[in-house]
């Protein structure tokens, strides 16, 4: 997803005074022409959260104005702002409005990252694991995820504990795998907690009424992994309610849910997955 920008910090109290007028009326209404002119305005002064904000807007609006969007984004990037820099990396990595260059994109999330954008820095760590756009370097990667989960950033904190829980590019440590996931508190950081006290994974000594609770807290976020494993733990019990969970961890596209589905002769509704 795109940075979104909520405050300009541009040295003129008129035109932050201006930034946030328009913000808010954009949180009104997303569509808003006077929040568009604001902050086209401010743009003109050098603004650098408006060209984000302005950006943000345009990237799902009319066919010229999403290619004006990246424009935006790279003025932004070029006046250093981390957010601009992150945005244009994200829009090259997945040709958003462009066409798709992820060794570009890996290069403004570098930028970004020492910037100090924390889901930037994220977004680099998940390139060295996978090797799209860098060399795959584990290492690399939990280097990037720890400075991420640092900078505050729950995703960064969730990968980070899965570093540290599977060993990847560190040494394997348990305990501050608990805690990254803890603090991260996401639904997917709430899973591996579910799997670290069922499945003893990671070295945890099994707990299965804490599993359990992690488990819960998972699927009522909808995270698909875990409404299709508390569905199957619970079928026996409430075969109603695990096909419940399997359809809506099929809508995810959870390929465990649909072929359950399909074993019990129910069809899978999928949806398909946007960036």
């Amino acid at each position: 997803m795109l940075d979104v920008t909520s405050k300009s910090n541009h040295h003129d109290p008129n035109i932050r005074d201006r930034f946030a007028k328009a913000y808010r009326i954009w949180k009104q209404d997303p569509q808003s022409q006077l929040a568009k002119e604001l902050l086209a305005e401010n743009c003109k002064a050098g603004c650098t959260a408006s060209m984000v904000l302005l950006g943000d807007i345009y990237a799902d609006s009319s066919e010229d104005k999403k290619k004006l969007s990246l424009t935006l984004f790279l003025n932004a990037a070029q006046l250093g702002n981390s957010s601009g820099m992150r945005n244009a990396g994200y829009c090259y990595m997945i040709g958003l409005n462009c066409e798709q260059d992820r060794v570009k994109g890996a290069e403004w999330y570098r930028q970004a990252a020492d910037a100090g954008n924390a889901r930037a820095q994220c977004n680099l760590g998940a390139l060295y694991a996978f090797g799209h756009g860098v060399p795959q370097d584990s290492h690399e990667a939990f280097h990037w995820y720890l400075r991420s989960a640092e900078g505050g950033c729950t995703r960064g904190m969730t990968n980070l504990g899965e570093c540290y829980m599977l060993g990847n590019g560190t040494v394997p440590d348990r305990n501050e795998a608990e805690r990254w996931f803890r603090q991260s508190g996401s639904p997917r950081a709430q899973y591996h907690l579910a799997e670290m006290f069922l499945d003893g994974l990671g070295g945890m000594p099994t707990d299965k009424q804490g599993g359990m609770k992690f488990l819960r807290l998972a699927a009522d976020a909808k995270y698909s992994r875990a409404l299709y494993r508390l569905g199957r733990m619970t079928e026996d019990e409430n075969s109603v309610s695990a096909v419940a969970m399997y359809m809506a961890a099929a809508q995810k596209n959870n390929r465990e849910a649909i072929a359950r589905l399909n074993e019990l002769g129910i069809p899978a509704t999928v949806v398909s997955v946007r960036h």
